[in-house]
């Protein structure tokens, strides 16, 4: 019979390795109450308080990190430590691969921090992404709904990218290292040319129509 490990000695990587072991205890820990700080390696580091705080702290690159599917919730912990804390611990910039490599030091977090942490960093993402939502929605119009546009929804981050490498004017790498704050301020821009394009045309249309004289 194997002998469980105190919880307050648990490790991430304890939980991945035996998980039939522990995995009574995901639930419980993912209440535990929020940590002042997450220990990395033998770093201690902030944890952001607010969704306004995570946002001024990650690029872009890390903005697609975070919001990409995981298969399973081992990944999704592991991915979120990964994709706010790579740059902090490290003092590097963005890098996909790499911060795919710190995961290995991120095993050996504790699980009663880790835990209650990367749910946390879930909910401000959510929150990031909700914010966004309500800033950069635009109801397409009547010909565009004809002509298929939610066929292009899959290849929004792709079409965000390239938006980006044009306005910027940046290669694909540099893009990915531009704060999120200032690419999302890009995008409410250009939202807002296009809104105002939409209404000048209109308004135009309504004066070149010739009015009747019985008005």
């Amino acid at each position: 019979m194997e002998i469980m490990r105190p919880i307050e000695k648990l490790t991430l990587k304890d939980m991945i390795e035996k998980v039939d072991l522990y995995v009574g205890l995901t639930s419980g820990l993912r209440e535990m109450p929020l940590p002042q700080y997450i220990k990395i390696g033998r770093k201690e580091l902030h944890i952001p308080k607010t969704y306004e705080e995570l946002s001024a702290n990650i690029c872009y690159g890390q903005r697609l990190f975070l919001t990409q599917e995981e298969k399973n919730d081992f990944g999704l912990i592991i991915r979120m430590i990964d994709g706010y804390y790579y740059p902090i611990y490290s003092g590097k910039t963005w890098d996909d691969d790499e911060a795919l490599y710190f995961g290995g030091t991120v095993l050996s977090c504790k699980a009663i921090d880790i835990y209650p942490v990367a749910i946390h960093l879930i909910g401000l993402m959510s929150e990031l992404v909700e914010n966004e939502n309500t800033l950069l929605h635009r109801e397409p119009s009547k010909l565009e709904k004809a002509a298929g546009i939610e066929k292009l929804s899959v290849y929004s981050d792709l079409t965000a990218v390239d938006f980006l490498r044009q306005v910027l004017n940046k290669s694909f790498i540099e893009v990915m290292l531009t704060p999120y704050r200032e690419c999302l301020v890009r995008f409410m821009l250009q939202k807002e040319t296009v809104n105002f394009q939409e209404r000048y045309f209109e308004l135009s249309k309504e004066e070149s129509t010739p009015k009747s004289k019985y008005r």
